[in-house]
């Protein structure tokens, strides 16, 4: 018998008035929402970018602004989504988003 590998992939992203972020994701035919924060998805990123090139990559914070003011953002955004999905795109992990 041949097994097919699953995979994972976004279904959809909602971001709520009050600034929560879920994300569906389907792995076969199963859906499952994972919620990654209240702060809105920009918010999340943007610390977690911040953080990665201020401290990590020594930039100043003119560099960092000039970035993240230039495209940055959206591209920052996009890695973390590939980033979420790519953790989930495993049995073992898929198996813990359950809510």
């Amino acid at each position: 018998m041949i097994e097919t590998k699953l995979h994972t992939e976004l279904v959809s992203l909602l971001e709520t008035r009050i600034g929560e972020v879920i994300l569906a994701l389907k792995r076969g035919e199963e859906v499952k929402q994972l919620l990654i924060g209240e702060t809105g998805l920009a918010g999340v990123v943007y610390e977690s970018s911040y953080d990665y090139y201020i401290f990590d990559k020594k930039w100043t914070e003119e560099q960092f602004d000039d970035y993240w003011e230039n495209g940055g953002e959206e591209k920052e955004i996009d890695n973390y989504i590939d980033g979420v999905v790519d953790n989930y795109d495993d049995d073992s992990t898929w198996e813990e988003l359950n809510w």
